[in-house]
């Protein structure tokens, strides 16, 4: 299910069972509420993003269950002001943050609250992941991670500088702008 240039609205108390690709896909989406929603997939199930948004903000994700193949809440270039709290995600691979810096002109990833979340049995629990020769400078700030519980999860902090999904990557040589990350609160 997509939502694209959407304001001031809401998803309450709905499931989203076994879709064949991601579940809820948000494309500058604001001022928008997801409360009381169940997502479930099969863990090896691929492509199986529970709730994946970019150039998005000012968005709430609470009281959500999400179980899938991939990642539980993939947060994507352009996103800002997001508060995530009381979510159980597993089977997944977490909460992820990109990947970020494969193209020119993405925009910055900031505000970002993640609290009382429970991970289990997640390849990953909170992830940032960003190609190592970046087409952008992108700056990732202001993010809170508090009362996070971690049940099983293989990598349960994973910033990945250098992701390469399907390996080997070619990595040109040219000049790299960092991704910089400020002001990172982790409360665990």
């Amino acid at each position: 299910m997509g939502f694209a240039f959407v304001n001031n609205s809401n998803i309450k108390d709905i499931t989203s069972l076994n879709s064949k690709m991601g579940h809820f896909n948000f494309f500058s989406v604001h001022y928008f509420n997801i409360t009381g929603v169940s997502i479930t997939a099969p863990g090896d199930s691929p492509n199986t993003n529970g709730i994946k948004m970019g150039s998005c903000s000012n968005m709430h994700i609470s009281n959500t269950n999400i179980g899938t193949g991939d990642d539980c809440i993939a947060i994507l270039s352009g996103t800002t002001n997001l508060d995530i709290s009381n979510v159980k995600c597993g089977p997944g691979h977490g909460i992820s943050v990109g990947s970020l810096g494969k193209n020119k002109d993405e925009k910055d990833v900031k505000n970002l609250t993640v609290r009382d979340v429970i991970f289990n049995g997640t390849s990953d629990g909170i992830r940032i992941k960003t190609w190592e020769s970046s087409a952008s400078k992108i700056l990732v700030s202001n993010f809170v991670y508090e009362n996070i519980q971690m049940i099983d999860v293989g990598k349960p902090i994973n910033i990945d500088q250098k992701y390469c999904p399907h390996p080997p990557c070619e990595h040109k040589q040219k000049i790299v702008l960092p991704l910089q990350f400020a002001k990172m609160l982790m409360i665990l």
